[in-house]
């Protein structure tokens, strides 16, 4: 697993999977009184919801009864579905289908669009400077390994054991967080094992030979139930991922140069093979990885999802690792408004794992039974 897959996958995974169908359902499959998004994915639907909820900052409620989702009685509701329609044909007419309309391109945060310009207005007439030389995306990378210890330094290390603890998100949408003491076991090239304790309930992950699981809050133990997410996990169990940015995106394109905090950094556009394409942020002057920022597709536009990594130190091999990871939303499918922060407080390296520790658990069935 990779320095940073902690943060970005494994440690994030939500305790509940659903088993995979052989057919992609649709929103009209899985839930009740859909009518103006027939035919969109169901893997996404929940989260294409939480983000019309952030788009114009409001909860649930704002549209429906609470507790009784499938009801029309709020009248918002169908004000909503004509929002809906009305993106969809303006995206459909005028950009080809894309979602380049969205409830977020009027809203802003605020339930009524704004319609009056502020003041001022901007300087419309200053000519902008000249944009500054970039280096290539190689160059941005060989800094960045040279940053963490060296190739060398990093190779030398094959097991690691990491102590943390998070405020996990849990409840409807993630909005719970909830005090958690996570332990991270990992071993070159892709075993993981994650385990989070909170006061009522454990959280297990992991990847081993056959790629990442996920057990949920029923003993159920399966692959991520939505591909991206399996994609996201597999690339992450990648205990040397900082070394294989390359191999991961065929394309890397520096795209300029953006100010994290007080920091500014370049901005890598990876596009893999399969999945999405992953935006990372390089510290001009360090650079260290500042961020990671990807948007995944929901019926509602694109979901953003960013995770930001500070207070890097070496633990006494040679290599520096983030010891502050914050993450906004909370995870990948929790409401927009959310966010966590993992504060490690310890990290053993080259510890003696058995393989057998990340032999993923039984399956068991709604009665707790161990499935034959």
């Amino acid at each position: 697993m990779s320095s940073f897959a902690c943060a970005t996958g494994l440690l994030l995974l939500p305790a509940f999977a659903a088993a995979q169908n052989a057919k992609p359902q649709v929103a009209e499959d899985v839930f009740k009184n859909i009518k103006v998004l027939r035919g969109a994915s169901a893997e996404n639907f929940n989260q294409g919801m939480h983000l019309i909820s952030g788009a114009l900052g409001v909860e649930c409620e704002y549209c429906h009864v609470e507790r009784d989702f499938v009801s029309d009685d709020v009248k918002k509701k169908d004000i909503a579905r004509d929002m809906i329609t009305m993106t969809a044909d303006l995206n459909r007419r005028m950009f080809k289908g894309e979602a380049v309309v969205t409830c977020y391109t009027c809203h802003r945060g605020h339930p009524i669009p704004v319609a009056v310009p502020e003041l001022p207005a901007g300087e419309y007439f200053k000519e902008p400077p000249p944009p500054p030389a970039m280096p290539t995306a190689a160059e941005v990378l060989s800094k960045y390994i040279t940053a963490l210890g060296g190739e060398q330094n990093l190779r030398k290390i094959t097991s690691r054991v990491i102590t943390a603890q998070q405020n996990i998100p849990t409840g409807p949408g993630g909005v719970i967080p909830t005090p958690a003491t996570v332990e991270i076991l990992q071993k070159a090239p892709n075993l993981v094992l994650r385990t989070a304790k909170t006061k009522d309930l454990t959280q297990l992950s992991g990847a081993d030979a056959k790629g990442p699981w996920v057990q949920d809050a029923r003993g159920r133990v399966n692959a991520p139930a939505i591909e991206l997410e399996r994609i996201r996990e597999t690339r992450n169990a990648d205990f040397y991922e900082p070394l294989d940015i390359a191999k991961t995106f065929p394309k890397l394109t520096v795209e300029g140069k953006e100010k994290i905090g007080m920091n500014e950094a370049y901005v890598v556009v990876g596009v893999p093979a399969d999945g999405i394409a992953v935006r990372m942020y390089f510290d001009t002057k360090t650079g260290l990885l500042l961020r990671k920022s990807t948007l995944t597709p929901t019926p509602s536009g694109p979901s953003p999802y960013q995770v930001d990594y500070s207070d890097y130190r070496d633990n006494g091999h040679g290599v520096k690792y983030p010891h502050v990871i914050q993450m906004e939303p909370a995870g990948t499918r929790t409401e927009i408004a959310t966010h966590s922060t993992i504060r490690i407080s310890k990290i053993q390296e080259n510890v003696a794992i058995d393989d057998s520790k990340f032999t993923r658990p039984p399956s068991v069935d709604r009665g707790g039974k161990k499935k034959q």
